[in-house]
């Protein structure tokens, strides 16, 4: 079985900051690196994407955090228009993607 890891972005928005110091410090356990204030990405598979929803939820509180935690295909990552420089401290590491593109969780099907 292939493991697929798929880019991933990781956005929060926390007024406190110890709580901000310890997601950022979090996110760097599982290998993401900053490139904006409030901003890290990286490479996670599925079950690595699933803790560290985990690990966040443990430190925050929902009323004082914001948090997204989201995949990106390699094809709309390639496509994005980006105005700046895009500079993190590391280069994502390349991966082969092999297999068909997963989405990371299953979406609750809203019935009208």
């Amino acid at each position: 079985m292939v493991v697929m890891e798929t880019i991933t972005f990781v956005f929060f928005d926390i007024s406190s900051d110890r709580i901000r110091d310890k997601v950022g410090e979090v996110c760097k356990d599982f290998g993401l690196v900053r490139f904006q204030y409030s901003g890290f990405i990286g490479r996670l598979n599925k079950n690595m994407r699933e803790s560290l929803y985990i690990k966040l939820l443990d430190i925050i509180d929902e009323n004082e955090a914001k948090v997204v935690i989201q995949t990106v295909c390699e094809k709309c990552f390639e496509n994005a228009l980006i105005i700046g420089e895009f500079k993190t401290d590391n280069e994502i590491p390349e991966i082969e993607v092999k297999g068909v593109w997963d989405l990371p969780y299953n979406y609750p099907v809203i019935e009208e």
